[in-house]
């Protein structure tokens, strides 16, 4: 099972870190929205052990920013929240 953190610009062209359809974080510049969705993401791997991922979502792309799993862990690109 994989958590996904996704990075969403929102209209007032500031950035907002969402796990699933919840805003966890908004009105950041990009640089931060970075930076906190791999701190969230990282933290959750450690508490949990569940692999985190950390997406830019644009309409044209989306691009891994992070990933954070067991070395011996299976490839899951399926994300939930």
């Amino acid at each position: 099972m994989t958590v996904l953190f996704a990075i969403r610009e929102d209209d007032a062209g500031m950035w907002r870190i969402h796990r699933g359809q919840v805003c966890v974080m908004n009105r950041l510049t990009l640089a931060r929205a970075i930076t906190e969705a791999r701190k969230l993401a990282r933290d959750h791997h450690w508490l949990t052990g569940l692999t985190a991922s950390v997406d830019l979502v644009s309409p044209e792309v989306t691009t891994r920013l992070g990933h954070y799993a067991h070395p011996n862990a299976e490839s899951d690109d399926a994300a939930v929240a």
